[in-house]
C-alpha cells in the first residue's frame, strides 16, 4: 500500500467519524425490579436485574421500547416501561416524564398535558418551561386544560375558544386574556392565578398573551365593578364599544392608561342621551354614573 493510499484511507476514516451522528446518552433510573436482557425483547436471556432506584447510562432505544443500559453490573437491554429520568421529576401534577427516541439518541423530557392540542410545554433540552400559563375549562383548575409558555396567541387551540373558566400562572408568567381573537378590545391582565374568571370573561376568552415583566404602555381604559379599581374588570382600546352583557351597569371606577380618555354612555347605543367624559383615572364614579354605563368611547 502506497503512502498516498494510506493518507487517503486515514482521511476517509476521519471524515466517516465526523459525519456519523453521535448518539447522546442519558441517565435512566429503574422504577422497579426489572430484568436486564441480552437483547431488545423478552425472547432474549436474562443477564442481570436492576434494582428500584438504580441508575444506568441509557445509550440506545429501539422503537419497541427496549433501551440499552450501561451500568456497574452486566450491561444489557431493559424495557423502558420500567425506566424514568434519573433527575428529580417535576412536582407539577399536570406534568410527566416522557421518553423521546430521536436521531440524537434517547432522552427524557418533562412535559405538561395541554388538553389535547398536541403541543407540550417544554424548553429546548427537555426541561419544563418555568414561565407558563395553564388554562382550564372548569373552576378551581379542573377539567380539560392546555398550557403555553411566553408568547402571543391570537387564537385559542381547538376546542377551547370561549371555554376558559380558571387560569393558573407558573413562575414569573403573567397573562393578558381577551374576549376576541387577535387580542380584541375586551381584555384583562392577570399577575396572579384565578380559580374563577367571573362573569365578565368566564367562557369568553378567544386570545391571550403570556409575558414576564411588563408590557409596553397601551392606550386603554379599564372599567372595574368595585371602587378604587377593585373587583372584576375589563379593558378597552380606542374606539366605540357596547359593553358585553355581563359588564353593563356595573362600572364603579375607571383607570386610564397612556393618555386615554373615555366617554361613558347609559345607552347600549353609544351617545344616545349624552355621555360623561373622564380625562383621568376615577376611583369613584359620581352617583349619577355609578353602575350606569352600558357603552363607551375610548379616545
Amino acid at each position: 500500500m502506497t503512502r498516498l493510499h494510506l493518507i487517503f484511507t486515514a482521511l476517509a476514516a476521519i471524515f466517516t467519524i465526523l459525519l456519523t451522528p453521535m448518539a447522546m446518552a442519558t441517565d435512566a433510573k429503574a422504577t422497579a425490579w426489572v430484568n436486564v436482557r441480552s437483547g431488545p425483547g423478552t425472547g432474549y436471556g436474562v443477564v442481570d436485574t436492576m434494582a428500584p432506584g438504580e441508575v444506568g447510562n441509557m445509550t440506545e432505544c429501539r422503537s419497541n421500547g427496549w433501551c440499552y443500559i450501561q451500568r456497574s453490573g452486566p450491561d444489557g437491554w431493559v424495557s423502558s416501561s420500567y425506566l424514568t429520568a434519573a433527575e428529580p421529576e417535576s412536582s407539577d401534577p399536570n406534568c410527566r416524564v416522557r421518553l423521546v427516541i430521536g436521531p440524537g439518541g434517547p432522552r427524557f423530557v418533562i412535559s405538561c398535558d395541554d388538553g389535547g392540542s398536541g403541543v407540550d410545554v417544554v424548553v429546548p433540552g427537555g426541561g419544563l418551561a418555568p414561565n407558563r400559563v395553564c388554562f382550564f375549562d372548569g373552576a378551581n383548575y379542573s377539567g380539560a386544560r392546555f398550557c403555553r409558555p411566553v408568547g402571543l396567541y391570537n387564537a385559542m387551540p381547538a376546542g377551547f375558544n370561549n371555554k376558559v373558566t380558571s387560569v393558573r400562572l407558573h413562575g414569573a408568567a403573567k397573562v393578558r386574556i381577551c374576549e376576541f381573537t387577535n387580542m380584541g378590545p375586551f381584555c384583562r391582565t392577570m399577575s396572579a392565578s384565578d380559580n374563577s374568571l367571573g362573569s365578565m370573561l368566564n367562557n369568553r376568552v378567544s386570545s391571550f398573551r403570556v409575558f414576564t415583566g411588563s408590557l409596553p404602555p397601551m392606550k386603554q381604559a379599564c372599567l372595574f365593578d368595585g371602587n378604587n379599581f377593585t373587583g372584576q374588570h375589563l379593558c378597552l382600546r380606542p374606539g366605540t364599544h357596547p359593553l358585553p352583557a355581563a359588564a353593563q351597569n356595573r362600572a364603579s371606577s375607571v383607570r386610564l392608561h397612556a393618555g386615554a380618555k373615555i366617554r361613558l354612555s347609559k345607552s347600549p347605543v353609544y351617545g344616545v342621551g349624552g355621555a360623561h367624559l373622564l380625562t383621568s383615572s376615577t376611583p369613584h364614579l359620581p352617583a349619577a354614573w355609578n353602575n350606569q354605563t352600558r357603552s363607551v368611547r375610548v379616545e
